[in-house]
């Protein structure tokens, strides 16, 4: 067995073609995922696409993609995974794991504070990773209404207005605009049930909004908004509209629960939900400095010039003054920034004033355009 390691470029195409056997040809698809996910799927990329190779061949692997991301004028290091496979004669060997413990180890020496799964499954949680509830889901259904706005295809003479647009957003990936223009077309690209509209919004010639619809066409057809901008007034009775012409059951219209400019007034059904995969804190120390300018915009500059992380064996630790929070597990720490957490903290108000202030951070719906 050679690796774990990273990806050779006389093996890239290797590693792309056991990707695409198991998650496309395999199901019956046509071999797009080099075409669907090109940042994390890409030659320049090699180094963080991680293999072991057996009996001459690439039999498993896990790929991660660095991005940063804003929360607030805040800027945090994140790395998502994806395309994680093994080739079916090579399984139960522990070879994913073996991977992903080399990936983890990479990602603390490359200074990335938090990583993005695309998964659920067993083989993620046992590793520490966790499902956060902190999104709203609202559910849109058909209805025809009156609205003086015009809905049309997205073409490319729109990318700089809408670019415009995505870049007010306080919370985003950042992208470059070649990135953006790359991510419009490769996460659009249809496959298995998935079709998707990409539409843009205009008033007297003038564009208000984006809306970028995936369409799963399963038991029952409906819709997903992976991305969009725009007054949630105008966005509803879009939808309502795009739900009805395209006979659609309903769209799903997802928002953070701290984001206070998108929330819908009207819609059919909301609840809560998880965001998209698994999440989990990478270096806790890098991640929290990383925050402090978003930290100091919530609480005052006396109480964070006090307030100290720390990090040993035993735990992760948050200190003002005399007082002392020590969390011991790692998941109740990602679940505390990410979703919130309930903790005692009646004999510490310092710590609990500062918890209550920033978390649960503001945070990027991870299935937009972005999602690798």
């Amino acid at each position: 067995m050679q690796g774990p390691r990273g990806t050779k470029r006389e093996e890239f195409k290797d590693v792309i073609n056991l990707i695409n056997n198991i998650f496309r040809i395999s199901n019956g698809h046509n071999p797009t995922m080099e075409k669907e996910f090109p940042l994390l799927l890409n030659e320049n990329n090699i180094d963080n696409m991680r293999i072991i190779i057996e009996d001459g061949k690439v039999v498993s692997g896990v790929n991660f993609f660095k991005e940063d991301i804003f929360i607030e004028g805040s800027i945090i290091k994140a790395a998502s995974i994806g395309g994680v496979c093994t080739h079916k004669d090579y399984r139960k060997r522990g070879y994913s794991s073996l991977i992903l413990d080399d990936v983890e180890k990479k990602m603390y020496e490359d200074n990335i504070d938090i990583v993005l799964i695309s998964g659920t499954r067993g083989l993620y949680k046992r590793r520490n990773c966790i499902e956060v509830k902190n999104f709203y889901k609202y559910t849109i259904k058909p209805k025809n209404i009156d609205i003086d706005i015009e809905v049309v295809d997205y073409k490319e003479d729109y990318l700089n207005e809408i670019s415009d647009m995505y870049n007010q957003n306080s919370t985003r990936y950042y992208r470059t605009y070649e990135e953006f223009e790359i991510l419009l077309e490769a996460a659009t690209i249809p496959w298995g049930t998935y079709t998707y509209k990409k539409y843009v919004l205009i008033k007297d010639e003038k564009l208000l909004g984006y809306i970028v619809l995936r369409i799963i066409d399963e038991d029952i057809k409906y819709g997903q908004v992976i991305e969009s901008f725009g007054n949630p007034e105008i966005i509803f009775k879009v939808l309502s509209n795009i739900c009805l012409n395209l006979e659609l059951d309903n769209i799903k219209y997802y928002v953070h629960i701290k984001d206070k400019i998108n929330q819908l007034m009207d819609y059919f059904k909301k609840e809560k939900t998880y965001l998209h995969g698994t999440v989990k804190i990478i270096n806790f120390l890098s991640f929290m400095e990383n925050l402090r300018n978003y930290f100091i915009q919530h609480v005052p500059k006396s109480l964070m010039d006090k307030i100290k992380f720390k990090e040993d064996e035993e735990g992760y630790y948050f200190e003002i003054e005399n007082e002392v929070l020590k969390i011991k597990d790692i998941k109740i720490l990602t679940q505390l920034v990410f979703e919130g957490y309930d903790i005692n903290l009646e004999d510490k108000p310092k710590i609990k004033k500062f918890l209550n202030s920033v978390f649960p951070i503001p945070f990027i719906w991870t299935a937009n355009l972005n999602y690798q």
